[in-house]
């Protein structure tokens, strides 16, 4: 039994001489199950690379068992089971749907047969699914939104079209249908599969034995941990390893992970929370000093990075990989980043300490090459050592400051929230302890304004994090300081916001934050959102200042409406139109074609809500809005909240809307937030 792979594009697929491709999952094959972050995570990758001028962008494998039947062959047709990679060609296939994508990609989607026209795929024994990816066809028939198996798909397509409101260029340029277009084309003519046909009789179930016991690569920040190791003497190699696993470990908190990595004992770290050291690297190295030197063994002497990759060293620095049930209760707080996205922040801020120029973009997928390019420069050993040792102390720095002042997401019962957790030390005879706690009265603010931000940015670069760590790590001389200083970072990180994604600019977002580590407190000479939110932009407008106005409201109004102090952000990627683009007839609280696009006529809600509000009246969507919010007590808007507060709807109310939404955002960014 032969086994058969080839590297090819979209278009080659679409276009193969032999034969129409098409495309089975069977049924023994999950649905569709990729949500928003996996979406966004691909689409903002390809999109990178596009930026970049790459000229290929490798998506992975498939695995294909052909099915081909005699009817097929008579079609022109061979068909072809996915085996594996489903999710990704699902992915891909329903972005060649999405308008504008679809003027590119349109001959992926479907296959032209001698009996009409088909999509390119098909799911066995599920003939919703079927139909739904038939209505994409053109002259394809609507299906209800009702149907279950189907709402991840839909959600996907949604958040596919928004793509343009979410996305931000290096460059700063926009992201209109022009750009699109040549996305559309990038990842038509320049994303490649590799496809594997396997024969049909072989053994599915070893076959992915097989694939699923190959083994784990070593991911790169593993690799680029080897590598600092290597400049820094065996004698010290153990302290290093134990700082930078606990930073690594991005769930729960960095103190716990430093315990359990090295069996120190709980109080010790405490002990130094609580005379505000924990942030210096030096007082835990010595702490870890006197432990027992039981990492000071052979495998730290014969640490090479060749050993590494060739596996024959298979752990560095004695981390556990996974929490028991007996190392403790289980982190209830993980992070909103990953730890490669960490270390390039910390990156960033240790080129700036050093004097030296930024990073040209941040991207985690680069990680090694940019590390390669800024960092691990040709020196002597005595400067590799230095700079292994110094990046390593700042990272253990940040972390401890990322953890005392950086959102996470919290369990709260059946669903996850964003708080800054509140710390406190517990006293047991002459010990202390550090308590983190769900209790987030006192960071309300600060942590609504992170949530805010990691809603409405790039979920792969947040840029926003760099000069606001930077701002906090020349400020705080310890965690445990005076009760001016959540204030002080939260004055600063509202100043940021306002000026750094508020200006008038063609300069990047990495450029642009970077000027704000040299002049945390610069002013932009002119800000947009007034020439923005004037625009008929209907669902073009960008995510951001949907955002940043129900901040703006809560900031400046929430102790003057019910249940604005409940409020907090959640995931949302679809522009609401009030007064619908069709409405019923029956419906009187409407406004006219020239204000149906306005900023005043529009909201930002989730996917779910914006399907089940559709073309519903006005008043019924308002009772439907209400509703939700005196069961959750609190709104889902609070723009939203203003606007269902009135009983009727129309121009004249829309304009009132508008007018006051410009004026609260002019009032809050020409507050002044320095804190001396």
């Amino acid at each position: 039994m032969s086994i058969d792979s080839s590297l090819c594009t979209l278009q080659q697929l679409a276009n193969r001489k032999d034969a129409a491709w098409c495309f089975n999952v069977p049924i023994y094959q999950r649905l569709y199950v990729w949500g928003d972050e996996q979406i966004k995570t691909l689409l903002t990758d390809i999109a990178n690379a596009f930026d970049r001028g790459d000229t290929q962008f490798f998506l992975g494998g498939t695995l294909l068992v052909e099915k081909t039947t005699d009817e097929d062959r008579n079609q022109g047709m061979r068909r072809f089971d996915l085996i594996d990679g489903q999710q990704r060609f699902t992915t891909l296939w329903m972005l060649s749907t999405v308008p504008v994508w679809s003027q590119v990609m349109e001959d992926f989607s479907r296959v032209v047969l001698k009996e009409g026209t088909i999509p390119r795929l098909h799911f066995s024994i599920r003939e919703q699914v079927n139909d739904f990816l038939a209505s994409m066809m053109p002259g394809g028939k609507a299906t209800s939104s009702e149907i279950i198996d189907t709402q991840s798909m839909r959600e996907a397509q949604q958040l596919m079209a928004s793509f343009a409101q979410t996305y931000k260029r290096a460059d700063g340029g926009p992201v209109d249908d022009e750009y699109l277009k040549a996305l559309a084309s990038f990842v038509y003519h320049n994303v490649s599969l590799v496809l594997t046909q396997v024969p049909e009789g072989m053994d599915l179930n070893k076959l992915f034995e097989v694939i699923n016991n190959r083994g784990i690569q070593l991911q790169h920040h593993e690799i680029l941990k080897a590598r600092l190791l290597q400049d820094i003497p065996a004698e010290n190699r153990f302290r290093f390893a134990a700082l930078w696993n606990a930073c690594a470990d991005m769930s729960g908190f960095v103190e716990r992970n430093l315990c359990l990595g090295t069996q120190l004992e709980a109080h010790r770290l405490g002990d130094l929370y609580n005379k505000g050291q924990l942030l210096h690297a030096g007082a835990v190295h010595a702490l870890l000093d006197r432990k027992s030197n039981f990492a000071q063994t052979d495998g730290y002497d014969r640490l090479t990075l060749q050993a590494i990759v060739d596996g024959s060293v298979t752990d560095i620095g004695a981390a556990p990989a996974a929490i028991t049930e007996d190392d403790g209760e289980a982190p209830w707080a993980r992070s909103i980043i990953g730890f490669p996205l960490f270390l390039l922040h910390v990156l960033r801020i240790w080129l700036k300490e050093q004097g030296q120029a930024d990073l040209p973009r941040v991207l985690d997928r680069q990680l090694l090459a940019l590390f390669e390019a800024h960092l691990l420069a040709p020196a002597d050993s005595a400067q590799r050592e230095a700079r292994a040792q110094g990046f390593i102390d700042l990272l253990w720095r940040m972390r401890v400051l990322w953890d005392e002042y950086v959102i996470k997401w919290v369990d709260q019962g059946d669903d996850e929230i964003h708080q800054v957790c509140h710390t406190s030390i517990s006293a047991s005879e002459d010990k202390r302890y550090i308590n983190r706690s769900r209790d987030n009265a006192a960071h309300q603010g600060l942590s609504l304004l992170q949530s805010m931000l990691y809603h409405s940015q790039e979920i792969t670069t947040h840029y926003w994090l760099t000069p606001f760590l930077y701002f906090i790590h020349k400020h705080a001389h310890t965690v445990r300081g005076g009760g001016g200083e959540i204030e002080r970072y939260y004055g600063f990180l509202c100043h940021l916001d306002n000026q750094l994604l508020g200006e008038v600019t063609d300069a990047s977002l990495v450029v642009r934050s970077r000027r704000f580590m040299d002049d945390p407190w610069r002013t932009a000479s002119a800000l947009q959102f007034d020439a923005v939110l004037t625009e008929d932009h209907g669902v073009r407008f960008a995510h951001y200042w949907f955002y940043k106005l129900d901040f703006v409201l809560w900031y400046e109004q929430q102790r003057d409406h019910e249940f604005w102090g409940n409020f907090r952000f959640t995931a949302k990627n679809s522009v609401e139109h009030i007064s619908p683009q069709t409405p019923q007839v029956i419906d009187t609280n409407t406004v006219s074609r020239d204000w149906l696009d306005r900023f005043g006529n529009l909201a930002l809600v989730s996917r779910s809500i914006n399907s089940e509000y559709g073309n519903l009246p006005y008043n019924e969507k308002r009772q439907r809005f209400l509703n939700k919010r005196a069961y959750e007590k609190r709104p889902d808007s609070l723009k939203m909240d203003l606007i269902y507060s009135k009983e009727t709807w129309g121009e004249v109310a829309a304009d009132a809307h508008q007018a006051a939404m410009l004026t609260a955002l002019q009032c809050h960014y020409q507050r002044v937030f320095t804190i001396d």
